[in-house]
């Protein structure tokens, strides 16, 4: 693997590693407003779609090489 491939390698890693920890804590959700509760649960559903972009995106580069 060149540079190129490595750094693309590492940049999708962290970033998926990044939306999960977010999809799964609850670091996001401040206490106060009870209608935060609505936007955190809209706000997950949303990483959750991100992660799974993300893992079919390593799929197809693991998948290239």
């Amino acid at each position: 693997m060149n540079n190129k491939t490595q750094l693309a390698l590492i940049l999708l890693l962290i970033s998926l590693a990044v939306s999960i920890y977010f999809c799964f804590s609850e670091a996001l959700l401040s206490g106060g407003y009870e209608l935060a509760v609505d936007g955190f649960v809209v706000a997950r559903a949303l990483m959750i779609i991100f992660t799974l972009h993300l893992l079919v995106k390593l799929g197809d580069f693991i998948k290239k090489d």
